[in-house]
């Protein structure tokens, strides 16, 4: 019982090749970058919106992404790396401190949850209070994947330790999203991701076996087993059935892990991969930012289009973190 089964399917890595690893640790942020940028312009479109408006796909990151503040996937991920990074044991309220000076200060696409627990924030409650009353506040009913989108981070800082990435994982989504698919899924996602990038995947299998081993009553085991399902049905799927333009479940927590668990199946290469996710629609800003990371996490940074990164703000900070979660990953063991 408890969290284990999912803790145990995070092993220590080899180091063997330094290079090409932070290589990859480089290709997760940096891959998150572009492919939240070139899905901005069609964020909640749908595939056949898309298709419309981009007969032939949306391809390019637009260049004016140059001169703008990071959207919400990018500037939260970034700020929960720095927050893994100084932080010996992640502290769920200085997290939350940088959400909400990031909030006042910038908040682009700022989701309406996040804004809600933000707004409790600023009344003096701790963020596990303002997570749940938020959630409250929508009828309990409120499973954005906010959680999910900025969750990479964790994946890379405790690649080689299961106990703390699962901590990690579970805590830093609870600053935001209170319900438990948000919770779990965002577990998944970073478990998923770290199997991968040490070259180990995780089956969808043994996911969702491990989640379902977590045990709980009431709610909490009904969401679990929301989990495990989605968790399977992606097995053997076509990216058209994954549904993600579908207006209901836009935005949804189990979608954007979805993507994550579809991209960790293909064998594409960067580019196709990141540009078919797009223009599936929907959530496309997340969608495309999960599909980045994970192909970052595959080929590594110097395989993202250069053409695509050229118009992306502050490149050298994302290589600074990402080098950063690296070598805290080393430091320790």
């Amino acid at each position: 019982m408890g969290s284990s089964g999912l803790e145990k399917l995070v092993r220590p890595t080899p180091l063997d090749d330094s290079d090409a690893l932070r290589d990859r640790f480089r290709g997760v942020m940096l891959g998150m970058a572009v492919g939240n940028a070139l899905g901005l312009p069609v964020e909640g479109h749908s595939a056949h919106s898309i298709r419309r408006r981009f007969p032939e796909g949306i391809t390019e990151v637009n260049a004016q992404e140059r001169e703008r503040p990071w959207d919400d996937d990018l500037a939260q991920a970034a700020i929960l790396a720095e927050a893994l990074i100084e932080s010996g044991e992640f502290d769920p309220e200085k997290f939350a401190a940088r959400l909400a000076a990031w909030a006042q200060e910038n908040g682009r696409g700022i989701g309406g949850l996040t804004q809600s627990v933000i707004d409790e924030l600023a009344k003096g409650r701790p963020s596990h209070e303002a997570a749940r009353l938020a959630w409250e506040r929508n009828a309990m009913s409120n499973a954005g994947n906010g959680a999910v989108m900025r969750c990479p981070p964790v994946a890379l800082r405790h690649l080689r330790s299961g106990g703390d990435l699962v901590r990690a994982a579970r805590t830093s989504a609870l600053v935001t999203h209170y319900d438990a698919r948000c919770e779990w899924s965002t577990v998944v996602t970073a478990v998923a991701l770290a199997t991968y990038v040490s070259g180990e995947p995780a089956s969808n299998e043994d996911l969702a076996v491990a989640v379902e081993g977590v045990g709980a009553e009431g709610w909490v085991a009904d969401s679990l087993g929301q989990v495990a399902e989605a968790i399977r049905d992606v097995d053997g799927t076509a990216l058209k059935d994954l549904e993600l333009d579908d207006p209901v479940d836009m935005g949804y927590t189990l979608k954007a892990m979805q993507v994550v668990l579809y991209c960790m199946t293909g064998s594409e290469g960067f580019e196709r991969t990141v540009v078919e996710m797009v223009n599936a629609g929907g959530d496309t800003d997340t969608n495309g930012a999960l599909a980045g990371a994970v192909m970052g996490a595959r080929h590594g940074a110097s395989n993202i289009p250069k053409r695509w990164l050229d118009n992306i703000s502050d490149v050298q900070r994302l290589t600074e973190l990402a080098d950063r979660l690296f070598e805290e990953m080393i430091r320790s063991g």
